[in-house]
């Protein structure tokens, strides 16, 4: 091992231990530590600074949709969208744990389809939050399961993570079609099999006492819960509906920065349902606090895609993982890769995981006969990705979304759900002979 991969290895073991651990603050662990690595590689003042502009650059427009996105939805649950919304379900719907495990997988595997992890996320969680906490079930669930349906679009072929595998795919014709038609089938199945998780997920709620209020759970009584507060603007339900619409669909279409998309929309609710200059300041006060310290800790997890890519650390690391790997096994290090995917995440970001590590691992697996599109699609869904706040910063909001879950525990109870989600999917793809 190199000890400029010895460096990388260990700064990522560090920031995760700690995080885990709660040792330290999130900013103090992507700010600083990264920086100490790369002054023992014996990088100078110019290379860091270099190494974290680029970092910056690349968690900057997510921080943006952040700043203007969170504010957007607090406010429509302050003007009661999503109470209206949840009231109409109840009336609608025979709440149950199952029944709110499965919605809870449907809802952002729609949404998702515009590629917006933080769309799904945003929207998901606070219109199901109430329900969950009304029910005795536990956030994480909700969390877990929206992260998990949203990997059922990961092959839509305008999704980023198929964009990136494409290009992987120089030889084939619409490389992102030819993703989506190979890996459909092993995706429906994911979808049955995660379904089927969420209900043994929901029964395992209900034996703690989740879906008990007062001995049988009364929908009407229910909603009357969902008050209205000084800050409700009822008669505003279906005008805030339709701008909420075409901000989602907006996200799609337009041909702009997606917050400022977000920021429009915010404008607009603002103008539409409070008209006091002051109360809006003061709510933009109220959903600045909110905000810190979830967007600065994105912004700074760029400081570490920073470092270990532009340092030469990344590439280090990538070429000790593969050197470990006995040679009698060179044909099947791309399956051996994806079944540890979910571990890997954590010392990965999604684009060193496509353009560093898929690259050497193709090569590798090309000189025993294995042809380039298998080694991608096995490694197209990095569902672990979902679980790593290295290679989805998006998780902070999440978190922070659903009623301010611990990062750490959100982590410990989904990491094992995650992993056995890829080893299921690699099985799937080997038995249905896609990419083996």
């Amino acid at each position: 091992m190199t000890y400029t991969a010895f460096i990388g290895f260990a700064m990522m073991i560090i920031i995760t231990y700690l995080l885990l651990k709660k040792k330290v603050s999130t900013l103090l662990a992507f700010g600083v530590i990264p920086i100490i690595g790369a002054i023992l590689i014996g990088s100078s003042l110019n290379d860091i600074a270099k190494y974290v502009s680029k970092g910056l650059d690349m968690t900057l427009s997510l921080t943006m949709i952040m700043l203007f996105s969170l504010p957007y939805f607090k406010l429509m649950d302050d003007a009661g969208l999503f109470n209206t919304i949840v009231k109409w379900l109840l009336n609608h719907t025979k709440l149950h744990p199952i029944s709110l495990a499965i919605i809870t997988v449907l809802i952002p595997s729609i949404i998702e389809i515009d590629g917006s992890v933080i769309s799904a996320y945003v929207i998901t969680i606070p219109l199901l939050l109430p329900l969950y906490k009304k029910l005795k079930m536990d956030p994480k669930v909700l969390l877990f399961l929206c992260s998990a349906g949203m990997c059922f679009d990961y092959i839509i072929p305008w999704n980023a993570r198929t964009l990136r595998g494409a290009s992987l795919l120089k030889s084939i014709d619409n490389a992102p079609n030819f993703i989506f038609a190979k890996l459909i089938p092993i995706q429906i199945a994911y979808l049955v099999i995660l379904i089927i998780l969420a209900i043994v997920l929901a029964k395992i709620q209900m034996k703690k006492g989740a879906g008990i209020v007062a001995g049988e759970l009364d929908n009407s009584e229910l909603e009357e819960t969902f008050k209205e507060t000084e800050l409700s603007r009822p008669k505003m339900f279906f005008p805030n509906l339709i701008l909420t619409i075409l901000v989602v669909v907006g996200l799609i279409v337009v041909k702009v920065p997606n917050y400022f998309m977000f920021a429009l929309g915010l404008v607009l609710a603002l103008t539409i349902n409070y008209r006091d200059l002051k109360l809006q300041n003061k709510l933009l006060s109220k959903y600045a606090a909110e905000l810190y310290p979830t967007a600065p800790a994105v912004l700074l997890s760029g400081v570490v895609v920073g470092v270990l890519q532009e340092s030469g650390m990344m590439d280090q690391m990538v070429n000790v993982l593969v050197n470990i790997i006995p040679n009698g096994l060179g044909a099947w290090v791309y399956i051996i890769i994806a079944l540890i995917g979910t571990p890997l995440m954590f010392i990965f970001t999604n684009d060193t995981w496509y353009y560093a590590l898929i690259p050497i691992i193709a090569g590798i697996c090309g000189k025993f006969g294995v042809p380039t599109e298998f080694v991608v699609l096995a490694l197209m869904m990095n569902i672990g990705a979902m679980v790593s706040p290295v290679a989805q910063p998006q998780i902070y909001l999440a978190c922070d979304l659903a009623d301010h879950t611990e990062l750490a525990d959100y982590v410990k109870f989904a990491f094992p759900l995650f992993w056995i989600l890829t080893i299921i999917w690699v099985v799937l793809g080997m038995a249905l002979r896609i990419f083996l």
